[in-house]
């Protein structure tokens, strides 16, 4: 394939301004020739920076009006379904923000939808592609500190990322969850790909510790096991600071990171580095796109290749969609299916 691609974006907000136009328009396999946003000033902000792009108020008419060969859905996750089924009957390719759906039953229809049409879709998990993610991924294949037997992830924030317009992130409605839905998601993906196995069981507690009058969670807790290990999440927007850590404990090690500061004990040694970047330098994260949509494009030229990322997504919606189920009943323990 040789022609370069024609793509539109549908939700022109903070994390499509930021997040993803930037790594558009750093590469020439494919290109942003449209924009469908409903609100207005979000409509100028898109004539800015994309003034040869044509602007839509309806996404629906730019899906007719527009000669497309994939779109890239930011909007807010409850629109996710729709747009990724309207899309795939379109006959477009879709790359999609996190979540790729708030329950199974969209998951479901997404993945149905796709594969009628014989299209792409590849849900934006752009943390894995992040420098500290990758240099402990390359140590774990290198068995640096033996086989895994517990991952820690711990992501405090200082409230919630901001929106353009409506703090849709606090209305279940839109956001389809609270932070169990934003960074639960993305802790979910990594931790899959970090235990390597597919996970056997899921407890969770939730809470409101600052947003009361929300009707999501802004705080969570929850324990997953798997075949031969436990993954622990602690997630919280009610902190007074903004932090990632991760830890991983191995029969013969561990390897910690906060945020940009790698460290590893083995052997009784000890040895420490930092990255270039960070896991809490900002929200929007262009870089990590960047390699989002070279694994997107990959999948696109290449169908035998298609599979891996929405697989991976549907296991994210059973974590998620069981994590509230054990919250509603008192932390029961869940017991994941064996397909998504």
């Amino acid at each position: 394939m040789n022609d370069t691609l024609r793509g539109a974006i549908i939700g022109f907000g903070n994390v499509g301004e930021h997040g993803h136009l930037p790594a558009w328009l750093a590469q020439d396999a494919m290109r942003v020739v449209a924009v469908g946003e409903p609100d207005g000033e979000r409509r100028a902000r898109a004539r800015e920076l994309l003034p040869e792009a044509e602007i839509f108020a309806d996404p629906e008419e730019m899906l007719r009006e527009v000669r497309l060969d994939f779109v890239d859905i930011a909007t807010p996750p409850s629109l996710h379904a729709p747009w990724i089924t309207a899309a795939a009957e379109a006959g477009l390719h879709i790359v999609c923000e996190k979540p790729l759906a708030v329950s199974a039953e969209q998951y479901r229809q997404a993945r149905e939808a796709v594969a009628r049409a014989g299209v792409t879709l590849f849900t934006v998990h752009n943390w894995k592609y992040s420098e500290p993610f990758r240099r402990v991924r390359a140590l774990l294949d290198d068995g640096a500190i033996g086989s895994l037997r517990e991952i820690r992830f711990e992501t405090t924030r200082d409230g919630c990322a901001r929106s353009a317009g409506s703090d849709w992130r606090t209305t279940n409605a839109l956001a389809g969850g609270g932070i169990l839905v934003d960074h639960g998601w993305h802790a979910f993906y990594l931790m899959l790909a970090l235990a390597n196995e597919r996970p056997l069981t899921i407890r969770a507690e939730l809470a409101r510790r600052r947003y009361l009058a929300a009707d999501v969670e802004d705080s969570a807790h929850c324990t997953i096991e798997f075949p031969s290990l436990v993954g622990q999440l602690d997630l919280t927007w009610a902190g007074k600071e903004r932090r990632t850590r991760w830890r991983l404990e191995g029969h013969e090690g561990s390897i910690e990171v906060d945020d940009d500061r790698l460290s590893i004990e083995r052997h009784g040694q000890a040895e420490a580095f930092t990255c270039a970047q960070s896991l809490s330098a900002g929200s929007h994260h262009p870089e990590w796109f960047a390699a989002v949509i070279e694994a997107f494009y990959r999948e696109i030229v290449d169908p035998t290749v298609r599979g891996e990322n929405l697989a991976e997504a549907g296991q994210c919606v059973q974590l998620l969609s069981l994590a509230y189920a054990s919250h509603a009943a008192q932390a029961q323990l869940q017991s994941l299916s064996e397909t998504a």
